[in-house]
């Protein structure tokens, strides 16, 4: 059973659209998800309806600037004032949310590309009472962020955080693409064309980012791979790391083995990588999806039946 419904931000007021998909039958577990840069909640509807037909009840919310979580259209890639501290802060009242309707069942946080980026910034804060973070298509740090930052707080703080500057946006994405130009200019993102076919023609997704947006995914870049300010209140949370081979956000497979081995220098015992020959960035709407989507099945699982770990 799905159903949509709206949040008031406690942050700022924005109201946050909300989507909950239940499964028919006992509710084993909830799983939070975070969407990634350009995205939306209902990209992940055919992960969430496969999760609830296994007993998972699944929760997602636009972030601020995205899907619906607008204050009028013209919105859409810009995270007002709050910018990356309350998308953060909307993702933990969302989990708020779910722990009185769920009462008592265990939740596991995952978040894709930025989303796994303010996933983990989340961690960073509190990760008391999560079951566990699965962290999908993972960009990896890269000292261009910093001028990336620089550059749009700058514009931010001399009040041109509406304005788009494309370039940064396009100039990444060819970056990106390079590898996969024959086969169109987000080919890099999966291989599936109907998939991308489907996020262009989305009007939801088809957007550049503001100057504002922009400078709050630098930040949550800098804050994932600080590794200052890491509560670990709850060390024994398992990490689950899922990567396409052909990911070009993770850059390199040293830096991808970087952003893993980092969680564990930040003190978590349990952190595992799984990646997947022939998938790109989006590994949950690849061609060979079921592949990702049983291992994130059987992550949960596990650490609901430990005795079978």
């Amino acid at each position: 059973m799905k159903d949509v419904f709206t949040l008031i931000s406690s942050f700022d007021g924005l109201p946050l659209s909300v989507s909950v998909i239940r499964p028919d039958g006992p509710v084993k577990a909830v799983v939070q998800l975070a969407h990634g840069m350009r995205g939306c909640k209902e990209r992940f509807l055919p992960v969430m309806e496969y999760l609830a037909g296994k007993g998972y009840a699944c929760v997602a919310n636009d972030h601020r600037g995205h899907g619906a979580s607008l204050r009028a259209p013209e919105d859409l890639g810009y995270m007002y004032k709050g910018g990356w501290k309350a998308l953060v802060s909307d993702m933990r009242q969302v989990t708020e949310w779910i722990r009185k309707e769920f009462a008592g069942l265990p939740v596991f946080l995952l978040g894709h590309s930025m989303g796994s980026l303010a996933a983990r910034t989340y961690v960073k804060q509190d990760d008391a009472g999560l079951a566990g973070l699965i962290v999908c298509g993972s960009p990896s740090y890269t000292p261009a962020s910093v001028f990336g930052r620089i550059l749009t707080g700058g514009l931010c703080a001399v009040g041109l955080g509406r304005l788009r500057p494309v370039f940064i946006q396009e100039m990444t994405s060819r970056r990106y693409n390079r590898n996969f130009r024959d086969e169109g200019p987000q080919a890099w993102t999966c291989s599936d064309p109907e998939v991308r076919r489907s996020f262009a023609e989305n009007p939801l997704c088809n957007f550049h980012f503001t100057a504002n947006a922009s400078y709050s995914l630098m930040c949550l870049m800098r804050e994932t791979y600080s590794g200052k300010g890491w509560k670990l209140a709850n060390p024994h949370m398992p990490v689950f790391f899922l990567s396409g081979d052909d990911d070009p956000c993770a850059i390199s497979r040293d830096h991808l083995e970087k952003a893993v081995s980092g969680m564990r220098e930040r003190g978590y015992a349990d952190v595992r990588l799984v990646t997947y020959e022939g998938m790109r960035h989006e590994v949950l709407n690849e061609r060979d999806k079921m592949r990702a989507w049983e291992d994130l099945l059987s992550f949960m699982e596990n650490h609901l039946n430990p005795d079978i770990l």
